[in-house]
């Protein structure tokens, strides 16, 4: 039903900040911790994206075209992920995320 929702929120407003807003929203707020990656036209998310993404119980969003209006604030849920991963996971994750995430190194600096 959301998916429905976020569609015609899409396709009836345009894909303008409120409504990428509200679908960001949902995004922050479902369980599974979501890496921000900001892409193109065509997707950036590659297959080792999606393997890294299954192994360590995350999910990708790809902004598309439309970078988001507060990069920062995405950087800093980017980097809480990073810290939760860290201490699920150890440093181990490090060595196969992708170097190009959205804030990945700015938070890798000490």
């Amino acid at each position: 039903m959301k998916n429905i929702i976020y569609t015609f929120l899409i396709l009836f407003l345009g894909i303008n900040s409120s409504a990428q807003e509200v679908i960001n929203a949902d995004l922050v707020i479902n369980e599974t911790p979501t890496i921000y990656v900001l892409g193109g036209i065509a997707s950036v998310i590659t297959k080792e994206d999606i393997a890294f993404a299954k192994k360590y119980n995350i999910q990708f969003h790809d902004f598309g075209c439309l970078a988001p209006a507060n990069m920062e604030k995405y950087e800093k849920l980017n980097a809480q992920v990073f810290d939760q991963l860290n201490k699920e996971f150890g440093t181990n994750w490090q060595k196969e995320i992708r170097k190009g995430i959205l804030g990945y190194e700015k938070w890798k600096k000490p």
